[in-house]
């Protein structure tokens, strides 16, 4: 047989073996998508008998969270630093470690174990999308961005922007960094920030729960919490930083963020414990 026929019947046989293995998977998918949906209708139900209203639509898939713990990362640390001052930093750390203070030719940063975080800037021009700058910087100093919102005009010439963090995909419940440009400069980046790096740790065995049962969690202790409302308007899915014995320990919890018409509440992943959202 010529090649040409041989390589024909080859691409032939392949072909099918797709289109087989399609066969299989659409309806796998399908059934899975419907399962999905009906689950999502059944929950919405379930809020319902309860005199809680709750679009179907807005019960989202339910991503496998495991608790972190976050560890000291020096390369992650620098990167952010020198995105910001430029080469040529000097450090000095306090007696405790709890907190590290940088200084360059172009100003000065301070970094916190807690997540704090305060840099003054000198010579940081910008362009005149301040979102587009702002999504720059941030990349550059390893912010995941989850969110950017603004410029804002705080008063002529000064604007900020602000940026949620995201870790591994999914939000940070927590204050964000505000980004500062006045006098054709960023000038000031402070607020709440986790450098990541590779510095991750899985500590928990038990994953998140579904979106499901923290609907559930939610609705068994409403009453308890207070709670006076009549909806539920947004799931998010999302980490949270927990208390721990050391300051200099960094632990992020899965949480469910439940939004409503009067009031958002944390929903925890893992012990199913309720709590008000600051």
């Amino acid at each position: 047989m010529p090649l040409s026929k041989l390589k024909n019947l080859a691409l032939l046989i392949l072909l099918l073996a797709n289109l087989c293995l399609l066969g299989i998977l659409i309806p796998d998918r399908m059934a899975a998508r419907q399962e999905a949906a009906d689950l999502r209708q059944s929950v919405s139900d379930l809020c319902a008998a309860a005199e809680v209203r709750l679009d179907p639509n807005l019960v989202p898939d339910t991503v496998s969270l495991y608790a972190l713990e976050l560890g000291e990362d020096s390369q992650a640390d620098r990167q952010t630093v020198v995105a910001l001052l430029g080469e040529g930093v000097s450090v000095q750390d306090d007696s405790t470690r709890y907190l590290s203070s940088y200084h360059a030719e172009n100003g000065q940063c301070s970094m916190g174990r807690d997540g704090s975080f305060r840099a003054q800037l000198e010579n940081q021009p910008f362009s005149r999308d301040l979102s587009a700058s702002a999504r720059r910087t941030l990349q550059a100093m390893g912010f995941d961005c989850w969110t950017l919102a603004g410029p804002e005009r705080l008063r002529a010439g000064v604007f900020t922007v602000r940026a949620g963090q995201s870790v591994l995909g999914v939000p940070l419940f927590s204050q964000g960094l505000t980004l500062t440009y006045s006098n054709n400069s960023l000038t000031a980046v402070e607020g709440e920030f986790y450098p990541v790096g590779a510095s991750l740790t899985r500590i928990s065995d038990a994953a998140c729960i579904s979106a499901a049962d923290a609907l559930v969690a939610f609705l068994s202790v409403r009453l308890e919490l207070g709670w006076m409302g009549s909806a539920i308007t947004g799931m998010t899915q999302g980490y949270l930083r927990s208390e721990t014995a050391s300051a200099a320990t960094v632990h992020l919890t899965p949480v469910w963020l439940l939004q409503t018409d009067t009031g958002n509440f944390y929903v925890n992943g893992l012990t199913r414990e309720v709590s008000a959202a600051d």
